[in-house]
């Protein structure tokens, strides 16, 4: 495993922990600053058919974008490698099954539930400190006039009654710069993983928000083990 990706592994943990306490300090002394409740994501709102039905084209996308790299970029000896380490087809796939179970549970965990709801406290407690207390908070002129519409446009507005949420700027706010660690914590991938991360984070969100946090994870694990099934059909054709 990449030291980069062991960082962002610590990082993740690190920032959980940290949201745990921000959360439970804000619920006993500010509640209004999470207009959520602590385990409304977690209310099952469609069944497994509506999830993948809404996340079909995440899932080809994965599928497709891998294929198409393994096309047009010459990996012939980073499969060698493998195989010389002694990976084979079913190890692939088994470690595959892992880390992606890992992925989706955690991840979606850690990112689109608890940094999620810490941060809609925390960019509020940032405007105040940004000027906020004169009347005009830079982090919500910020996100109302730059960042918000730019994510709203790249994502066909499909997340506009998130990100301009009528529950208050934070919302939108706090799904950005949430999706921006999740993105960060992708650059031991190069800039199309962390391009590619951003989009995935943003869809995951859209899954949360429709069909609940269970669904984003189900769709999370399935959109990692297709990418390493097909790595383990490659070895496979290799051996």
């Amino acid at each position: 495993m990449p030291r980069k990706k062991q960082s962002s592994g610590r990082n993740y943990i690190a920032g959980a922990f940290v949201a745990i306490l921000i959360i439970t300090v804000v619920r006993n002394i500010w509640p209004e600053l999470i207009p959520y409740s602590a385990f409304q994501f977690w209310h099952v709102k469609t069944g497994p058919l509506a999830w993948l039905a809404a996340g079909w084209p995440m899932l080809i996308w994965g599928v497709g974008l891998n294929i198409a790299l393994s096309l047009f970029r010459n990996d012939k000896q980073a499969l060698n490698s493998l195989r010389e380490q002694g990976h084979t087809w079913r190890s692939t796939l088994f470690m595959g099954t892992i880390i992606s179970l890992r992925a989706g549970i955690f991840e979606e965990l850690i990112f689109r539930w608890l940094i999620f709801l810490a941060a809609m406290a925390t960019v509020r407690v940032s405007n105040f400190l940004f000027f906020g207390f004169l009347g005009f908070g830079f982090p919500e002129w910020f996100h109302l006039n730059i960042w918000g519409p730019i994510a709203n446009w790249t994502t066909f507005g499909m997340l506009k009654e998130h990100i301009f949420s009528p529950q208050g700027w934070a919302i939108g706010a706090a799904m950005l710069s949430t999706n921006a660690f999740f993105r960060d914590g992708h650059r031991y991938q190069g800039l199309l993983g962390v391009v590619n991360s951003w989009f995935i984070g943003m869809y995951l969100f859209w899954i949360m928000f429709h069909h609940g946090l269970l669904a984003a994870i189900v769709l999370h694990f399935a959109y990692d083990f297709l990418i390493f099934t097909y790595a383990a059909i490659r070895l496979a054709k290799r051996s």
